[in-house]
């Protein structure tokens, strides 16, 4: 394809739309991680800054040839999606989710058309990016530790991101930090390093809290990315350096996860562990082919039903046989309870619990590790747990990890019943109910939810075609900035959309769409003429 003159973006852009387009930008970015208000007048400022550029400068199409248009694959790409989505409609039944569906989607529309056709300074626009997004990161960062910390009372992991998802959270501090790291490394800037190590101080201690297991992928593997990128070619001593910090980064990540893998692999319980008879002359009960462990010790074996029965009800008020503060068989909660401190299950092991103990038990605390573990140790602790109990047959529900593989076996009956098209855009909630019933599925009422993968969400709402665009949407970003440096920061930001889509409906949620929308517009836009 050949370039002409009107191809190319002016290279001088109107003071007044710059600005406009910066003032949005800068609004947007500060929104992210704190406010889906905010950011809706970011977008908002965005539409404004967009139509003040066409009173200054004019149609989408003056002094731009087809050559121009030929290069914008990222636009093309998520105006067929868009559209394949408003045609679903056709065949969705409940009109109105369809359409609450797709005002959620917008920013996927909107941030593209507005960015990647407007005319506004590339470079420029890029630093406003950049250092907004480190501002607004560490901000939200310390706002989420200095309240968390504020609290009375201990905060469930989910509770210390009181702005948006701890999970969309996550997302932009592993791309904040990634695209910082990477400057860094290019250029070696004290500015990018101190920016670099105070996101990773504030990111990491943030992610920490949360448990954001999400946030603990993305991080060394962005990171493991950028190595990657500017560790090939050439034989500098940088170079060595690089390649260097790569290996010694993949080696231990390796390490990690062998030893992840075989503290998940389920241990029965030994004979040897098998007691006979209490203190008091009753038998122990085992189920030997149950491998859920508390603490390291097996749970259901060493169970004197009748003792642990006759002494909880002799210290509490709350029934052995009824529920506890959660709703939980009080029964099975004591019986984890006592196994996490490593006390057997009869009268002894009642008897030697203390008063805060008996308290724990009743509100439904079922395993000292709760108390003593925080942040992503406690959440690894639970992932131990949900994967042993699941094993054992226990029901999944509630259990973020394992009930995932639910939703995709109900998603699953939904693509086959609809293998072309779809389901249709606003049919997704009534089919998933429906799915669950014809299925019989283990998980109770209010866990009944859909994929938690945004590459299945478009696979059973839009057929393969919904699924095909979107793939070309992030494969098209790719093919764009092929002129500038930041193409690097773009494969970081595919990177972890793609990835995060593998686990989460990341565009089904004003955070996540809005992140989403932005970046893909800011990194989709090709520009022709050579950086400033």
């Amino acid at each position: 394809m050949t370039e002409t003159r009107r191809d190319r973006t002016p290279g001088t852009t109107n003071p007044l739309v710059q600005r406009a387009y910066d003032t949005a930008m800068f609004l947007t970015v500060i929104a992210l991680p704190f406010s889906n208000f905010l950011m809706s007048q970011g977008a908002f400022l965005m539409l404004l800054a967009w139509a003040l550029d066409r009173w200054k400068n004019g149609p989408l199409f003056r002094s731009r040839g087809w050559g121009f248009w030929q290069t914008q694959l990222t636009f093309w790409a998520v105006i067929a999606l868009f559209a394949w989505l408003l045609i679903g409609q056709l065949w969705t039944t409940e009109l109105q989710n369809g359409w609450t569906a797709l005002r959620i989607k917008l920013p996927l529309l909107a941030f593209p058309l507005v960015l990647i056709t407007g005319r506004w300074d590339f470079k420029r626009g890029m630093r406003v990016v950049s250092y907004t997004l480190a501002l607004s990161i560490a901000s939200a960062c310390l706002a989420v530790l200095w309240t968390g910390y504020q609290s009375d009372s201990p905060l469930h992991a989910r509770e210390w991101s009181p702005f948006i998802s701890h999970i969309r959270f996550s997302l932009m501090i592993a791309f904040a930090w990634s695209w910082w790291f990477w400057i860094f490394v290019r250029q070696r800037a004290r500015r990018a390093g101190l920016i670099c190590l105070l996101l990773s101080l504030l990111g990491g201690w943030v992610i920490w809290k949360t448990a954001s297991i999400t946030g603990l992928l993305m991080v060394p593997l962005s990171g493991a990315l950028v190595l990657w990128l500017e560790g090939l070619g050439g034989e500098s001593p940088r170079i060595a350096q690089i390649r260097s910090g790569l290996r010694l980064l993949g080696l231990s990540t390796v390490l990690l996860i062998c030893i992840g893998g075989w503290n998940l692999i389920p241990t029965p319980p030994a004979p040897s562990e098998m007691l006979q008879t209490t203190a008091l002359g009753a038998s122990y009960q085992h189920f030997p082919e149950r491998c859920l462990r508390e603490n390291g010790n097996p749970v259901w074996i060493n169970v004197a039903w009748s003792e642990l029965e006759a002494s909880w009800n002799a210290i509490s008020g709350v029934s052995f046989d009824g529920p506890d503060g959660r709703n939980q068989e009080l029964k099975t909660t004591l019986i984890r309870f006592l196994t996490s401190k490593g006390l057997t299950k009869d009268a002894a092991g009642v008897h030697a619990l203390s008063k805060g103990d008996i308290e724990h038990i009743e509100a439904g605390i079922p395993t000292v590790l709760e108390l003593e573990h925080q942040g992503l140790r406690r959440r690894w602790d639970i992932i131990q747990f949900e994967i042993a109990n699941w094993l054992d047959g226990g029901d999944p529900s509630g259990h973020s990890l394992v009930q995932r593989f639910a939703f995709l076996h109900a998603a699953s009956y939904i693509y086959h019943s609809h293998p072309l098209l779809g389901v249709g855009t606003g049919d997704l909630k009534r089919e998933f109910a429906s799915a669950y019933v014809a299925i019989d599925s283990p998980l109770q009422l209010p866990f009944r939810l859909r994929a938690h993968n945004q590459y299945v969400t478009f696979l059973i709402s839009g057929g393969p075609i919904a699924l095909i665009l979107w793939i070309a949407v992030l494969v098209s970003l790719h093919f764009t900035q092929a002129t500038v440096p930041e193409r690097r920061a773009t494969l970081l930001f595919v990177l972890i959309l793609g990835l995060s889509c593998l686990s989460e409906d990341t565009l089904e949620t004003q955070a996540g769409v809005t992140f989403a929308g932005l970046f893909i517009g800011l990194f989709g836009r090709k520009t022709l003429e050579k950086p400033l």
